[in-house]
């Protein structure tokens, strides 16, 4: 039996500093833009490129774990592939459930960074995602980003979900939160963990002005059992329908953000794969996500159970709080 199946796109990231250009800034931050001279030619420096994606990054991060796991997705019958195949190898993921789409390319990102902050020039290739015929037996299945020709798939996880004692966590990518279709609040009913950033939380209730508390509770009242919310350097929050708890951002130096939020939905679920509680859980996904913005890319930092708990244990000042 599988641990966990993850489901969703496997990209390619290309990571590019950029050395010269400037911010321009609205009044508030964070409203930032980042400018470049039209027509011109930018000096960059590549700086690594590595394959992607919130099913390949949660995946790769409980492998690392120790937990069994698979890869549910859709790829071109081209080098990203290749080199997405030799990861999971290397890795311990199963590549078995990964299938070619002979007429469409994979998908791959251009991550620019500038002093510290990451801008994401991504392309979302439309497939048409389907569960497996004879899917696996496993605990958990998690659903990452992906583009459009999602709907099937998510029918079927509602129903699948319905049969058997399987726990869902889910990540919606910005095509399902913007289309917000009925087969995505479908699945919603049945999910363990939702987790999203503010932003996005915002943009799936349709309300910017909730404040937390508001906010987690309309998001839970669409049906997920428990609701995590990321705010970048504010932190996180989960709430299980009764109890609303906070997590600070662990202490680390930033070098590159990419994949943030994926290191620390891989920690929250290895901690409820543990048998930890929610509360409990939001420290170990701080642990994970701050190991993974200290380097470059979204999984050379991602780490093992026991260096989460000797990191946690070093650090015993550090909580979650009811709020």
């Amino acid at each position: 039996m599988l641990d966990i199946l993850t489901i969703g796109d496997i990209k390619l990231d290309t990571f590019v500093v950029l050395d010269e250009g400037s911010v321009q800034c609205q009044l508030k931050m964070p409203e930032c833009q980042l400018c470049l001279e039209y027509g011109a030619k930018i000096p960059v420096r590549v700086v690594d490129s590595q394959i992607a994606g919130t099913a390949p990054n949660v995946a790769v991060g409980l492998s690392r774990m120790g937990f069994k796991t698979a890869v549910v997705s859709l790829m071109g019958k081209d080098g990203t592939r290749h080199l997405a195949l030799q990861r999971f190898k290397e890795e311990g993921v199963s590549s078995k459930f990964v299938r070619i789409t002979p007429h469409e390319p994979s998908a791959y990102s251009v991550v620019i960074n500038f002093q510290g902050e990451k801008t994401i020039l991504t392309s979302h290739v439309g497939k048409a995602y389907s569960f497996p015929a004879q899917p696996p037996q496993t605990k958990w299945i998690y659903v990452g980003e992906m583009g459009t020709g999602y709907e099937r798939l998510f029918r079927s996880l509602t129903s699948h979900a319905k049969d058997r004692p399987v726990s869902i966590g889910f990540n919606p990518g910005s095509i399902q939160i913007r289309e917000q279709k009925p087969v995505f609040f479908a699945l919603l009913h049945q999910v363990r963990v939702l987790f999203v950033n503010l932003e996005e939380a915002h943009a799936i209730v349709g309300d910017s002005s909730l404040e937390i508390h508001h906010l987690a509770t309309s998001l839970w009242k669409l049906g997920p059992q428990t609701v995590v919310i990321t705010d970048g350097k504010n932190g996180s929050y989960s709430f299980d329908g009764s109890d609303l708890h906070r997590c600070p951002v662990f202490p680390t130096r930033v070098i590159e953000s990419t994949g943030a939020g994926d290191a620390f939905a891989t920690g929250f679920v290895s901690a409820l794969l543990s048998g930890e509680a929610h509360h409990e859980a939001l420290r170990w996904g701080a642990v994970n996500a701050a190991s993974v913005v200290s380097k470059i890319g979204p999984q050379a930092g991602l780490l093992s159970l026991n260096q989460i708990r000797n990191r946690l244990r070093q650090s015993k000042s550090f909580h979650a709080i009811h709020i």
